[in-house]
């Protein structure tokens, strides 16, 4: 018995119900029920036939699992990526402490030399000091200045709190003690001074940066904090490691057959350094305290210099410019805090000064000594006018009789040199003034071997 062909819808799709399955259910139950008669089996599904012309059916494509190894794979990467960065930036930790941590040996400043606990976060203050230890200068004619005796004698008041930066200069031959080359403290302390003069201290005592510590808070009631010493051979190198310094030079210098032209410059390592040491020629009549105030446009052109770095760049600096030269008893973290406080900082808000010395009597335009040394004697009175309007934000202000200094007991002339109180602004005006002006040429700075020293090696 024959069949009535099936009809094959070929519109199916995914998207569209099938029409035959919307269909009346009694058409389909008759059906079914002629199959079931003829004793006829139920067949399979098949498949539509494709006709010319006609699409195969779309098919969704199975999605592929992810495997179970790769978030573990991406997380390791992370982790690596990171771990790489951590040890980096350890290992660069490690190298900058290495390299300025002081030997175990070097005594530390005693507790109540520091900012008082109620202060500390708000103001940190720090000793620093140049060394000079270089042998041979012909622009000086001290004999003794190659004993490693403090050339320089940088008191830094960084008030964090008020975003400012206060810079005292202390002469190197200030007078401070007459006594047997001995200095007696308020707290009964007693200090060697070989030569009665305050660059003495250290080299006096066992090289003992905290001797000088005691000696500046006794004489000036200066807190100190810490303390970072600078071999000045250490200037040299890195100058040059930063391609050279641009320094405005406010007058000619020339001595012992070196020179330097007025006007705005790019020192070399060798240039600099004669720059910042010289203190004899023209110019120079009231010899240390002139180098004092040369040495404030160099350090106007340094931190100009660091302003445009950054934080990393500059404790990379470190390690590679300072290691052998620099010692210091502040922590990287500390350093690294200052560094960032400091490079917020505007020029107007850094100021210099330097305490008011009286020169002695005039002898044929030279100053008398003391026992045989070139010396200076403190202003008292002047010095706590100064530190009272600079200085002594935290501390409250200081009475001279509160002040050991060594003032009357050697004769001297009747007027002190003065604070010379500038802002680093200031001084940036006076290089930029050049650099407008035209003032910039780099010929003509030459050092005493004959080589210019205008533009960075």
């Amino acid at each position: 018995m024959s069949q009535t062909p099936r009809h094959i819808n070929t519109s199916r799709s995914l998207n569209r119900p099938d029409p035959a399955a919307a269909a009346p259910r009694h058409a389909a139950s008759s059906t079914d029920a002629k199959q079931s008669a003829g004793g006829a089996h139920n067949e399979p599904p098949r498949r539509p036939a494709q006709g010319a012309g006609q699409k195969p059916p779309r098919r969704r494509k199975k999605k592929k699992k992810m495997p179970l190894w790769l978030p573990f794979a991406v997380v390791m990467a992370i982790i690596a990526v990171i771990s790489g960065v951590v040890v980096y930036g350890v290992s660069l930790v490690n190298k900058v402490e290495d390299s300025i941590r002081p030997d175990d040996s070097t005594p530390t400043i005693e507790e109540e030399v520091k900012t008082a606990e109620e202060y500390k976060g708000d103001v940190v203050n720090i000793l620093v000091c140049g060394i000079d230890y270089e042998e041979g200068r012909n622009y000086s004619n001290d004999p003794t200045s190659n004993d490693g005796m403090t050339d320089m004698i940088l008191y830094v008041q960084f008030d964090i709190k008020n975003g400012a930066l206060r810079m005292l200069q202390i002469p190197r031959n200030s007078l401070v003690t007459t006594k047997n080359k001995k200095i007696t403290l308020s707290n009964g302390k007693t200090y060697a001074a070989t030569n009665y003069q305050i660059n003495s201290v250290a080299i006096s005592n066992g090289g003992s940066i905290a001797a000088l510590a005691d000696v500046i808070y006794d004489q000036f009631r200066l807190p100190i904090d810490y303390y970072v010493t600078v071999d000045m051979q250490a200037l040299v190198d890195m100058v040059d490691n930063f391609g050279g310094i641009e320094v405005y030079i406010p007058h000619d210098m020339s001595y012992g057959g070196s020179k330097l032209l007025k006007g705005y410059r790019n020192l070399n390592g060798a240039s600099a350094e004669f720059f910042v040491r010289c203190r004899h020629g023209d110019g120079y009549a009231n010899s240390d305290i002139d180098r004092l105030n040369m040495q404030r446009y160099f350090y106007a052109g340094l931190f100009k210099r660091a302003r445009a770095m950054g934080v990393t760049d500059i404790l990379n600096q470190l390690p590679l410019v300072f290691k052998n030269y620099i010692k210091t008893d502040m922590d990287i973290s500390t350093i690294a805090k200052l560094v960032v406080s400091f490079l917020k900082l505007d020029s107007s808000n850094i100021i210099l000064a330097q305490t008011p010395v009286f020169m002695g009597v005039p002898n044929v335009g030279k100053t008398d000594t003391f026992a045989g040394y070139s010396c200076v004697v403190p202003d008292a009175g002047s010095i706590a006018n100064l530190l009272n309007q600079y200085f002594c934000t935290y501390t409250g202000p200081i009475d001279v009789s509160e002040m050991n200094l060594v003032t009357d007991e050697w004769p001297h002339g009747s007027a002190s040199t003065d604070a010379n109180v500038q802002y680093m602004g200031r001084i940036d005006k006076e290089s930029d003034d050049a650099i407008l002006s035209g003032d910039t040429d780099l010929e003509g700075a030459v050092t005493t071997d004959g080589q210019a020293a205008g533009s960075a090696n």
